[in-house]
């Protein structure tokens, strides 16, 4: 009786060894529409649209199954924090309010949006476009999380090559990254460059790419409703503007008062780009902030979906550069360092998590494609794994997070190289 007691002890704990060892399976999680209202409604941040902030603070992620080990990191991503990117935003906003407050045209509002303007506009008016310092910072952070999340990546034998656009406040955001990584490994082998020659892997499409591809699939609108339509029907600019100006007219022409409007939003959103605890958004009620938010979600999709396969290039240096470091053994990471508006339709030539998906009814785009998917500091990783019979997984980060891809798998978040090659190369 003992002897079966103790056989059966025995195969039970060899049974539960067994199963420890075997990796969880699992199948990417299904992708589906998300209620735009009740998410905003959670996470009030998004509604700040590309000027969020990425968040930077430590994601759990699932480890790799068993006998593989990350030693490479392709990276895309979009430049820190900044100061508005319109260059005369500031000036006209200045030049709008100070005209209104000459002719006593404001409101005991605009009285007060103009002062908290005027208290910030001497360090502002000149800045349009430059990292901020915040955004130095998230930069600093993000390399600091990447290498605690695949520290095996960054090792004294370890290269990394970093590119960017040609844009300034790219090239201060690779730097700043690039610092944040040297930090952690003082000895870490890192080259930086920027130049018209990298463009193909950063903007594909920008006028100064030498290697433009003029030919490539652009597709149609799915929807008939142009932009300006969208904004009509979904915003009452002169409501708006009524709160800050006795006379909206007099102060701003009604054939601009929409575009007025959006300057207002965009400088409101970008307020949390800089050292200030200044707001601006209480012009906006809360249905008003919601419904800019989903026309600015309306403008990047329908900027990004008829010119996404014109950014097919990214994908394929991304392929390129993976291969080079199978073929070569060597560790580390390629860095990539651009804008929201080569990010995004990146990410619907890959599907990430239903961003490719065709949206037929323009009041649904921000159920699947959202501009707080792109924030400051947006990225994307691919982060491969080898095991010693030398097959090769990878998995996708989007903002840190584990990323779907419209490919087969039993054990997300990781996928087979190979199949990733069969879909995406031509």
């Amino acid at each position: 009786m003992r002897k079966l007691l103790y056989l059966s002890v025995a195969a039970f704990a060899a049974l539960l060894i067994s199963c420890q060892e075997q990796p969880v399976l699992r199948e990417a999680p299904a992708m589906a529409p998300v209620d735009a209202d009740a998410l905003v409604a959670e996470h009030p941040e998004y509604l700040d649209g590309t000027d969020m902030l990425c968040p930077t603070g430590p994601v759990e992620l699932t480890p790799a199954p068993k006998g593989y080990k990350a030693f490479y990191l392709s990276h895309y991503g979009r430049h820190g924090a900044r100061y508005a990117w319109q260059s005369d935003m500031y000036s006209r906003l200045h030049n709008v309010f100070g005209a209104a407050q000459e002719g006593d045209n404001l409101t005991e509002l605009g009285i007060s949006y103009r002062e908290r303007f005027e208290s910030l506009y001497p360090e502002v008016q000149y800045r349009t476009g430059d990292l901020s310092r915040k955004g130095w910072q998230q930069q600093q952070e993000l390399a600091q999380r990447m290498y605690h999340n695949f520290p095996e990546l960054f090792e004294d034998d370890a290269y990394v090559m970093a590119r960017t656009s040609t844009s300034t406040r790219c090239v201060m955001t690779m730097s700043a990254f690039c610092l944040g990584l040297k930090g952690m490994n003082p000895k870490l082998d890192i080259f930086e460059n920027f130049g018209r020659y990298f463009l193909p892997a950063i903007l594909p499409l920008d006028g100064s790419n030498p290697f433009r591809e003029e030919k490539y699939l652009i597709t149609e609108e799915p929807f008939e409703e142009t932009y300006e339509q969208y904004v009509a029907r979904n915003i009452d600019s002169k409501t708006i503007l009524t709160r800050l100006f006795k006379d909206p007219d007099k102060a701003v022409e009604p054939a601009k008062q929409w575009d007025f409007v959006s300057y207002l939003y965009f400088f409101a959103a970008g307020m949390k780009s800089l050292d200030t605890d200044l707001e601006f958004y209480d012009i906006f009620t809360a249905e008003e902030r919601v419904a800019l938010w989903k026309a600015d979600n309306f403008q990047f999709y329908w900027y990004a979906w008829p010119t996404r396969y014109g950014y097919m290039p990214i994908v394929k240096d991304i392929i390129a550069k993976a291969e080079e470091r199978i073929a070569s053994g060597k560790k580390g990471a390629d860095l990539r360092f651009g804008h929201d508006y080569t990010i995004l339709p990146l990410m619907m030539i890959l599907d990430l998590d239903g961003m490719g998906k065709e949206v037929k009814n323009p009041d649904d785009i921000s159920s699947w494609c959202r501009t707080s998917q792109v924030p400051m500091g947006a990225n994307v990783h691919f982060v491969f794994y080898k095991n010693n019979a030398g097959d090769i997984l990878f998995k996708v980060l989007h903002n840190g997070k584990e990323a779907t891809l419209p490919i087969d798998t039993e054990n997300w978040p990781y996928y087979s190289w190979e199949a990733f090659k069969a879909q995406y190369t031509d």
